[in-house]
C-alpha cells in the first residue's frame, strides 16, 4: 500500500566520530556533571552535517541519554573537574577554530 521507504544512511565515518561524543557529552551533562555542556551537542554535530540536520538527528536520540547518564556519574567519581573543564574547553576552541576556518574557505 505504501511501498518501501528509502531513507538514507550516512556513510561518512567523520558523522561517526563526531556525533558519538555529542550524544554522550549530551547525556553526561542531563546528569548534572558538567551541566550545560549539553548544549554544545548541536554545534559539535555541525562539523559533520548542516544545523537543522543536526539538531534533527539528535532529537530521537534523546532517550539514550541514560546511557550518557550513567557514565556521567562514573566520571564524576573518578576524574578531576579541571580536567574534565580542560578537555571540554579544548574541544569548544577546535570546534570554533573549524567553524571559522570553514567560514573563511
Amino acid at each position: 500500500m505504501f511501498g518501501a521507504l528509502s531513507l538514507p544512511i550516512i556513510t561518512d565515518p567523520f558523522f561517526y566520530g563526531v556525533a558519538i561524543p555529542a550524544v554522550l557529552l549530551l547525556g553526561i551533562s542531563k546528569s548534572g556533571f558538567g551541566a550545560g555542556f549539553g548544549s554544545l551537542a548541536v554545534p559539535i554535530m555541525a562539523l559533520a552535517v548542516s544545523v537543522p540536520q543536526a539538531a534533527a538527528v539528535l532529537m530521537p536520540v534523546l532517550p539514550l541519554a541514560p546511557l550518557g547518564v550513567w557514565i556521567g556519574v562514573r566520571v564524576a567519581r573518578r576524574i578531576k573537574e579541571v580536567l574534565f573543564y580542560r578537555v571540554l574547553y579544548g574541544g569548544m576552541f577546535l570546534t570554533g577554530f573549524k567553524l571559522l576556518w570553514d567560514g573563511l574557505a
